[in-house]
This record gives structure tokens, sequence and C-alpha cells, in this order.
């Protein structure tokens, strides 16, 4: 069985799928992503976030379907925020979870939060649930902690280290911005005749 879904994160569309296995053993199943833009890119992430922040999961607050397959709710308490204005503990939503058959479904690569651990999130607000939406699997990057070591990553703060912390300060600093269209391409020479036809004699 196969169900087409689209997200509503920065223009991601997905195809659910899913197979049947022996009926004793539950049912997977994963959302096959399509993107706009790479936000496996740390400056795509941030500019594609509405609020960029380093959390840990504090409980499992229950499953919606808000017409686009299980999405799973957890209450988040922040402790760290890269970009946007959340604080204390919100309710993170992630795309996926568990359908009314039994089958756990989740994007491409993606795992279900898990209470206890700290994460770096990438969001936006959903205004009439009142809920932050993780960008799909690259939204939810495990991290023990911000002041781990992050090789590669510019040193932000200029104490000689690289961490997550400078990491995902740089990110920000150095967004992209995905919220402008592409702009149009101007021709480049004028047209050989006039195109307008003219009126009959």
């Amino acid at each position: 069985m196969t169900a087409a879904v689209i997200l509503g994160a920065c223009g991601i569309g997905a195809t659910v799928y899913w197979n049947e296995y022996e009926p004793d053993i539950p049912e997977t199943g994963e959302m096959h992503l399509t993107y706009d833009v790479d936000f496996s890119v740390d400056e795509n992430l941030a500019g594609g976030a509405q609020d960029l922040f380093y959390g840990k999961v504090t409980a499992l607050k229950g499953q919606k379907d808000l017409g686009m397959g299980p999405e799973t709710q957890f209450a988040v308490a922040v402790q760290r925020v890269f970009k946007g204005d959340v604080t204390g503990t919100i309710v993170v939503n992630q795309q996926g979870g568990t359908t009314d058959e039994g089958t756990v479904v989740l994007p491409e690569g993606d795992k279900l939060l898990q209470v206890g651990k700290r994460y770096l999130f990438a969001t936006n607000y959903h205004e009439e649930q009142r809920f932050n939406t993780l960008i799909p699997v690259y939204g939810d990057q495990l991290i023990p902690d911000t002041e781990a070591p992050a090789p590669g990553a510019p040193d932000a703060d200029g104490d000689g280290q690289s961490t997550m912390s400078d990491r995902w300060t740089a990110a920000v600093k150095n967004q992209n911005d995905l919220s402008s269209a592409p702009p149009e391409v101007e021709p480049t020479e004028e047209p050989d005749e006039d195109p307008t036809p003219k009126a009959s004699p």
C-alpha cells in the first residue's frame, strides 16, 4: 500500500511506502522525500528553519493525523537558542508515527525522537496547532552537548576549539535565504523581428 503525502515545510514532498509482513510482526514504512533545497547543508537548514535550538526531549505527548499521515508530539525543554525565540518547554511535532493499522511510518532515514535524549532541533511553527514541526530527517540531530567537538566547524567564539555551538552559530550567521524565488532570466539579445502580430489591412 502507498499513500501520497505533501509536507508543509519548505516545499517538501513525500510519498509513504509500507510493506506487509507476517501478522505478528509490526509493519514498518518510510516516507520518501523530495526537497527543493539540500537540508544536509547547515546554512540551508538554518535558513529553512524559523527556530534552531538545542534541547532535551522530556516526554511523549501524543499523536495526531492532520491528513498527511501520523505525526507525533513531544515535550522539549529548550536549553540553547541559535535562532528564533523559543523558551521554556515547548511541543515539538515530528512527521511520522504509527498508523491505525499498526504501521510505523517515518521519513526516509529519520528516527522517532527518544525521551531523555538531547538534539539540535530545526523547526517551523504551526500556528493552528501551536507546535513546532521538525524539518524532516535533518531537523533532529542527536547531540549530547553543545560543547561537543565539531571537527571542521569554524571556531566561532575564538577559544581555539570547534564545538557544536560554534557550528550552529556559524550556520545561522551564514544562513541561506530560502524565502525568495530565483530571479527571472532576462533576454540577452533583442529579437530580430517584432513578435507583435500586425493588423490586417
